[in-house]
């Protein structure tokens, strides 16, 4: 990180896309690069994404002095495209684990927006299920869910 001013200190980040943040809603997601390398430990989510980046795109970022979990977002420091992180394989990664979340979160707005209103006990047959489901393995709650499935279009 080097300063611009005595007020700001900058730091570079690299976009690798979309996924869900801890409050459920899809946030846009940056590494921080220290030295040459990407810092694997630590990411920073924001719910707007910055300068419009492509994934793999290098933002420099402006912080206030002092305050290091805060982002200037407009004006003389806003975020600013400066390069293109040069790892091709894991930007590629990137883009297909971006996508693939975007998919998750736009098919799960579809189905609450085709469920709402649905009676409460509908939710509690949903919430038993997921009660039993935490309870699998992947594979098992793949099999569980195509049963599940299979009885229901049954009728």
């Amino acid at each position: 990180m080097g300063d611009t001013n005595p007020a700001t200190s900058t730091e570079q980040l690299v976009y690798i896309g979309r996924a869900r943040a801890a409050s459920g809603k899809l946030a846009h997601w940056y590494r921080p690069i220290v030295g040459n390398t990407l810092d694997s430990g630590r990411q920073v989510g924001t719910l707007k994404r910055y300068a419009s980046s492509p994934i793999g795109a290098i933002v420099t970022v402006h912080r206030p002095a002092g305050q290091p979990d805060l982002i200037y977002t407009a004006g003389q420091y806003a975020p600013a495209i400066t390069g293109a992180w040069h790892d091709e394989a894991a930007i590629n990664e990137w883009r297909i684990t971006d996508r693939a979340e975007h998919q998750r979160d736009a098919n799960e707005a579809r189905a609450r927006k085709e469920l709402a209103g649905i009676p409460d006990e509908f939710n509690t047959a949903l919430d038993t299920l997921a009660a039993h489901f935490s309870r699998l393995n992947h594979s098992q709650r793949a099999a569980l869910l195509s049963l599940v499935q299979t009885k229901l279009l049954r009728g």
